[in-house]
């Protein structure tokens, strides 16, 4: 009986223990670029994470993250490995990734898989969060090229959405 419990609680801990992120470590990351509420969601699994925080009223990108304001710097800009947010006037985040793959497709492709593979980590609520988000011209990217992690920050609905697939 005690090995099975052993057993038990030992397949536990290595479950709980493959994750990609635990929701302190990316409040931490988030919150050196903005100001984040409360956590409205969060889901990690050793394939995927999805986080929604909520912002302030009138949410900001500190200027400690690189800006670019079109799709050919962002792309210089990541290539040297820091985080970029991208801010390309009149332009969704899937709007940029479309335009980062017809210039670079490897490096598309790696901003794509960051936004599709956290989808698997989604409810369906978070999933209409997420495509409106990434449909809004509005909302700003992030790319942190290190993790393969995407950010977006949504204004109108006051939310900071992370996602991650593994890698």
């Amino acid at each position: 009986m005690n090995r099975i419990l052993i057993s038990l609680l030992s397949g536990f801990f290595l479950l709980t223990g493959c994750t990609l992120d635990k929701e302190e470590e990316v409040r931490m990351l988030l919150s050196e670029w903005t100001e984040i509420g409360e956590t409205f969601f969060f889901e990690s699994s050793s394939s995927c994470t999805a986080a929604v925080f909520h912002t302030s009223e009138a949410p900001r990108i500190t200027s400690l993250l690189d800006r670019a304001r079109s799709v050919e710097t962002g792309m210089k800009m990541l290539a040297g490995g820091k985080p970029v947010v991208f801010r390309v006037s009149g332009k969704s985040p899937n709007a940029v990734t479309e335009a980062i793959m017809s210039r670079n497709l490897p490096q598309g492709i790696g901003i794509l898989n960051s936004g599709l593979a956290g989808v698997n980590c989604m409810n369906e609520v978070v999933k209409g969060v997420y495509y409106r988000a990434i449909l809004n011209p509005e909302s700003n990217l992030v790319f942190v090229p290190e993790s393969h992690a995407m950010v977006v920050l949504d204004k109108q609905a006051m939310a900071m959405i992370y996602v991650r697939g593994d890698s």
